[in-house]
């Protein structure tokens, strides 16, 4: 099944960024010069989130963020990584938010239908899911409006419209959406009960991570200032060395589990919490030191190479 799903995916991904405009967002149609779409841009955002925090079958890392070719419809083509593709779109939303804050689009890609979007509890989502802060003051219309559509009565959202307010299903779904993705975005900056792991949101490219003395990495990641030192058990700094000094396309899980003396199936636990200390020494940005990659037909894992080495 994997087998059949990974090309797809990536059939896909290479789809959206092919139409993605310069300015960050996406049309309403395809190959037609229209004006940007807010709930397009959130649904292109919210599937390539997806596709960069995907997590393999025993809950590595699926996908590595490095530049792809995005653009080409309308202008030149250009590379950026899909982490980069995600936030730009998020600010696009942010900036844009007059647009969506309070509406309902119609959705006109398809000629014949009358499908509308919840705009104004999509685009909270995607702009959540971006990174911006829940609490954010240009946010606040949104959430105003969410609150004020809760109808008590029949305990559901109402949709807002010209004809007035009804609660139905899809209000229900996209608005319990939007809050779940502030419920879990909270939690990560230690204002909610649940634990959410770093993993789970877009990582953030590293600059650079060189090995040091004493058990250590030395980390630099973009609006950091100076090298950061990451400490690391004895096991973890061994998975460090082990990926570092192995070949640049990666070593395969089983000789990791060999330099480690551990079961083969062991080994994605200690990329996570390698993964994890360096999300931890970086203030929890969401960093990866370790990449999940296909070797040989096998997987393995990759060292974090800066844009410079690819």
């Amino acid at each position: 099944m994997l087998a059949r799903v990974e090309p797809l995916i990536d059939h896909g991904v290479h789809g959206l960024l092919y139409h993605r405009r310069a300015s960050g967002a996406w049309g309403w149609r395809t190959y037609v010069d229209t004006d940007p779409s807010p709930s397009k841009t959130a649904l292109c955002l919210l599937a390539l989130s997806a596709v960069a925090s995907g997590a393999g079958p025993e809950g590595e890392p699926a996908y590595r963020d490095t530049p792809r070719d995005m653009g080409g419809v309308h202008g030149p083509a250009y590379k950026k990584r899909l982490s980069e593709a995600v936030v730009e779109a998020g600010q696009w939303l942010v900036r844009n938010r007059h647009r969506w804050e309070t509406f309902v689009e119609d959705d006109k890609d398809v000629q014949g239908t009358a499908w509308e979007h919840l705009a104004y509890a999509l685009c909270t989502q995607a702009a959540v899911r971006a990174g911006v802060d829940p609490r954010d003051p240009r946010l606040s219309k949104a959430w105003q409006l969410i609150d004020d559509l809760w109808d008590p009565e029949v305990a559901m959202w109402n949709e807002p419209g010209a004809s007035g307010k009804r609660a139905t299903v899809r209000a229900a779904y996209s608005t319990v959406s939007a809050c779940r993705e502030a419920r879990g975005r909270l939690a990560r900056i230690g204002l909610g009960e649940e634990s959410v792991s770093a993993d789970e949101i877009t990582a953030v490219p590293l600059v650079s991570a060189e090995l040091a003395e004493d058990h250590t990495v030395l980390l630099t990641a973009p609006d950091i200032g100076g090298p950061v030192r990451c400490e690391l058990s004895q096991r973890l700094f061994d998975l460090a060395k082990a990926v570092h000094d192995g070949p640049g396309e990666g070593l395969p899980t089983e000789r990791i589990a060999r330099a480690l003396f551990v079961a083969p199936s062991s080994v994605p636990k200690y990329v996570q919490r390698l993964n994890q200390a360096v999300s931890a020494a970086l203030g929890g940005a969401p960093a990866r030191l370790l990449y999940a990659v296909n070797v040989s037909g096998a997987g393995g894992y990759a060292w974090a190479r800066s844009e410079a080495t690819g």
